[in-house]
């Protein structure tokens, strides 16, 4: 699941000039309107729909959420203009969040001991799903072909999934709870929200996990700022460097993850992260930064799949209570990168980079404050 929608996802902004061109409208408008099409709609139905989801069976929600991922993506591929890209685009981000949270939810709360673990796998896909895009891409230009027949293929690798998920007997199953339990069956979904947005501990590792998202895609795109006189060619290294940290950090905490204290490994990797940015900020050699890169994917790596553990583990069970909170903080993702183009533009970009250390400082005290 996690593969084919990165695939599905990927593709689109990863050809946001192709797409411009194809579709005649600019490319600045277009590569912003890519990334704030996906979140428009998802801000609004993602949440209650995820918190309804508990009431229901995973494997219907798992499909149901995967055809209308398939549907969209194959009608992105043959959308003729602008405005039916972007009503593709907003329909895909809530079927992706519904269908990545009811398989998430599940593999993690199937084996409650090996949260970390199996969260540490599902980043690594994440990361390979990543890597796949461009492969695809260059393959397909290769053989003269375009994102159009990407997005076919991301589509009907979706809809086999469906199928695959449908009628996969294994995952016919809910979560069964007690009349009176708080925030249980009997409790509306406005209630069960107010009920997981009131768990302190679970609200607390959810916007650890929200803060992650600064040390990714966002944190690469100012740091490319950054190196804005190097170049091309040496910035396509120093993201790579970036690149090759993040996935030998997570080969090596998905091998040793059950022999490590995992509060001890998120204040030490959120140490080795604060150090990571400073220099990066603050270098303009090329080499260093590349070096710096490589140890903040390293270290960043960690952070996501553990604190994201220890929020299913505040509320264990109700996997489906966690991803709506965590959708809750949507608007965090949108905001932050704005706020800090608006820092890089006003301030300079190394302003802009040094406050990203609010994320490893808040996860910081997030493993400190909640064990």
């Amino acid at each position: 699941m996690v593969v084919v929608d990165e695939l599905a996802s990927g593709v689109v902004p990863a050809s946001a000039g192709d797409v411009a061109r194809d579709l005649a409208v600019p490319a600045g408008i277009a590569a912003g309107g890519i990334i704030a099409a996906f979140h428009v709609l998802a801000i609004f139905v993602e949440m209650p729909l995820l918190a309804w989801s508990e009431r229901v069976s995973a494997r219907w929600f798992s499909a149901a959420s995967l055809s209308v991922l398939a549907l969209v993506t194959f009608g992105a591929a043959l959308s003729g203009g602008p405005i039916a890209l972007a009503v593709c685009l907003a329909l895909y981000g809530p079927a992706s969040g519904c269908a990545l949270a009811a398989s998430e939810g599940l593999l993690v709360e199937s084996r409650p001991e090996e949260r970390e673990r199996t969260l540490t796998r599902l980043n690594l896909a994440g990361a390979l799903g990543d890597l796949a895009v461009p492969i695809l891409l260059a393959a397909l230009a290769w053989l003269g072909l375009g994102w159009r027949v990407a997005l076919v293929l991301a589509a009907a690798s979706a809809a086999l999934l469906a199928i695959v998920h449908g009628s996969a007997r294994v995952l016919d199953q809910k979560l069964t709870l007690e009349a009176g339990d708080e925030g249980g069956e009997s409790a509306s979904v406005l209630e069960a929200l107010r009920f997981a947005f009131g768990t302190r501990r679970l609200l607390a590792w959810c916007v650890a996990g929200a803060l992650t998202s600064l040390l990714d895609e966002v944190l690469v795109a100012f740091a490319m700022v950054k190196l804005g006189d190097a170049s091309a060619l040496e910035r396509a290294f120093a993201v790579g460097a970036w690149t090759a940290g993040l996935v030998g950090g997570l080969f090596v905490l998905e091998r040793f993850v059950d022999r490590l204290d995992s509060r001890k490994v998120l204040l030490a990797s959120s140490v080795v992260v604060a150090a990571s940015l400073s220099t990066i900020a603050c270098t303009r050699d090329v080499v260093t930064a590349s070096v710096a890169l490589f140890v903040l994917g390293a270290s960043s790596s960690t952070l996501h799949p553990l604190a994201s553990a220890r929020a299913y583990a505040s509320l264990p069970g109700r996997p489906a209570l966690v991803n709506a909170v965590a959708a809750g903080l949507m608007p965090f993702h949108m905001l932050a990168p704005l706020l800090l183009g608006a820092l890089a533009h006003w301030f300079g970009t190394p302003v802009a980079l040094l406050a990203i250390l609010v994320a490893p400082i808040g996860i910081a005290l997030a493993a400190w404050r909640w064990n």
